[in-house]
């Protein structure tokens, strides 16, 4: 079997979720799936709303108040492609509030087309 990665984005600018899946479809040429997600920054900001945090909140949070996490299974051999991939359309990923992307090892899979 050919060695398989997680591919993982969690997208802040989610005004680019279209362009980063169209993209993503062309270059890497595999399916993925998108989740709705929140950081826990935000949803702590939300429990502690009248408490202190709330005066430091605008320190540490961003405006948005959702992400999309995005993840693929791709061969370990296009994990180079998918990123660049990525930065191409997020254009600056080390600026804050843009997003992330990590990948893990895949041991197995089933039920995922080749």
């Amino acid at each position: 079997m050919e060695k398989k990665v997680l591919f993982i984005i969690v997208l802040n600018q989610t005004e680019l979720l279209d362009e980063l899946l169209l993209k993503f479809n062309d270059e890497v040429g595999q399916a993925a799936t998108v989740i709705d997600s929140v950081g826990m920054a935000q949803h702590l900001s939300q429990l502690y709303e009248a408490k202190i945090f709330s005066t430091i909140k605008p320190l540490i949070l961003s405006d948005h108040t959702e992400n999309k996490t995005i993840y693929s299974v791709i061969p370990e051999k296009d994990m180079d492609l998918a990123r660049e991939t990525v930065k191409e359309v997020l254009r600056n990923i080390k600026k804050p509030d843009t997003g992330i992307m990590f990948a893990v090892p895949v041991l197995f899979q089933e039920g995922i087309r080749d």
